[in-house]
């Protein structure tokens, strides 16, 4: 089972490599058969990878819809293999930026990997950033 500090490092490590859209890096913190939800109003996510589905290929989607910087983790708890993650960061279309607080909830299994992992937003502004 990974430590407290283990499970943090890799949060930290998987929001720098979300930053620079680092994907190699993103992937390499994924359990075999992970899982990732956006937890919202999923009809108005129609380009959005709302899940549960597999976490690389929704982390590769939502990298390649919205550009993230200023990524900043806010707060954090940690419960056995459980962390939840309250954080903020702005994200960018091409053509503007909103900083928007996310909380995530982070699964690890046995070797620290992430497991499953379900992040809650405002889903309202994605959907707006992510626009056609």
């Amino acid at each position: 089972m990974p430590t407290r500090e283990e499970m943090i490092a890799t949060i930290d490590r998987a929001f720098r490599a979300r930053a620079a859209g680092d994907i190699e890096v993103m992937n390499a913190i994924w359990a075999d058969g992970a899982t990732y939800a956006m937890e919202g109003a999923e009809e108005l996510m129609t380009r959005y990878p709302t899940g549960p589905g597999d976490a690389s290929d929704a982390i590769e989607r939502l990298a390649d819809l919205l550009d993230a910087a200023d990524i900043e983790r806010v707060d954090t708890i940690v419960e056995g293999h459980r962390a939840a993650v309250l954080w903020r960061a702005s994200f960018s279309n091409g053509r503007e930026a909103r900083t928007l607080q996310l909380f995530s909830r982070w699964e690890f299994d046995e070797d620290g990997r992430v497991a499953t992992m379900h992040e809650y937003a405002d889903t309202a502004t994605i959907a707006a950033l992510i626009a056609e």
